[in-house]
């Protein structure tokens, strides 16, 4: 009997998977455990649907910090400034964003490699710069939501806040993750799925085959667009703070492309993977050694220990960008096709 595989994973273990994501929160039920896995989720549905662009058609991008930002800010103007529920106003983001990658689509489609991958970079420090200065959506400070303090369970789903349990906010982002990997599955198995992979390996012999390139890579950068979309709106509903650079900026963009370059670009499972990895170590690094990034005078010419103790004590900021680094150096140098492609290689 021929197995059922899913891009090389038995179905079996595709089900236990989901279903350990599914009972997690109810046996690891401490706030800080349930918010790492759902960052994790989050990143894993935004890396899968990059992976749509960047891995099946080869456009690497680094501007999806834009499609993030627009529904974050969607929804965010529309309930701070009328009251309006992320429930009327999702579709509104969904417009703008299919609006934006089409504008934005259309002309840097024209160009290849690295060129296509500035282009990126300087839409969304445009965006940035643009938003930072912009008072209607609150500038650089950014958009603080109203809090919803009604206990009513009618209230909280209308405002989409829930403040007694995370468990609400774990299974919306599961259901987005999932509906993320079951498009990228569905998209691999559809004839757009082979379209993008011919346009990926030779663009010129695809077009020669009547392939219309451009549509093709719009189709997935629309269908990319709108999960990041949806993973910003979430996020601006689970912070309920929003503010330029945890949204709109480059940092973020890199944060997305990441999770699926690490993983493995290009497969079905390697966003998923990658994000497992990265945003929990991320998380971690955050809470207990993020801080002040200059040591303190008191420790200057104290000796390896004193910079020990500094970091032990919560000081060394940004010491997530450096493992970024790290890790990258490492997979360059040992496994460019990703994680999942050394999990392959001892399999």
């Amino acid at each position: 009997m021929t197995s059922l595989r899913a891009d090389g994973l038995h179905i079996g273990w595709v089900a236990a998977g989901v279903l350990a994501l599914v009972l997690y929160p109810l046996y690891f039920d401490q706030p800080y455990q349930q918010h790492i896995v759902i960052m994790a989720l989050l990143y894993a549905a935004m890396g899968t649907a990059w992976n749509i662009l960047g891995g099946y058609a080869g456009q690497v991008s680094i501007g999806h910090g834009v499609y993030y930002g627009i529904g974050a800010y969607t929804v965010a103007f529309f309930y701070t400034n009328y009251l309006i529920s992320p429930w009327v106003t999702w579709p509104v983001a969904l417009a703008i964003s299919l609006i934006t990658a089409v504008v934005i689509g259309l002309p840097t489609f024209r160009l290849r490699g690295h060129y296509f991958v500035l282009a990126s970079v300087f839409i969304v420090e445009a965006v940035y710069i643009v938003v930072s200065n912009w008072s209607a959506v609150g500038g650089a400070i950014g958009i603080e939501y109203p809090i919803h303090r009604g206990e009513e369970l009618a209230g909280q789903v209308w405002a989409m806040q829930y403040h007694a349990s995370k468990l609400p906010y774990y299974y919306a982002v599961l259901l987005l993750f999932l509906g993320a990997l079951g498009a990228s599955w569905r998209l691999q198995h559809m004839p757009i799925g082979y379209y993008l992979r011919a346009i990926r390996e030779d663009q010129e012999a695809a077009q020669s085959l009547g392939i219309n390139v451009t549509k093709y890579k719009l189709i997935a950068l629309i269908i990319s667009a709108l999960f990041t979309t949806l993973g910003g709106i979430f996020y601006a509903q689970y912070v309920l703070y929003i503010e330029p650079t945890s949204t709109v900026s480059i940092v973020i963009s890199l944060e997305i492309a990441f999770v699926a370059i690490f993983g493995g670009i290009g497969t079905l499972w390697g966003p998923a993977l990658g994000a497992f990895i990265v945003i929990p170590v991320t998380e971690i690094l955050r809470a207990n050694f993020s801080g002040q990034i200059a040591l303190d005078a008191t420790l200057q010419g104290g000796g390896i220990m004193a910079y020990v103790e500094y970091y032990l004590a919560g000081g060394g900021g940004n010491v997530d960008l450096m493992v970024y680094g790290l890790l990258i150096m490492f997979m360059a140098r040992f496994q460019p096709n990703g994680v999942l492609g050394f999990v392959r290689r001892l399999d």
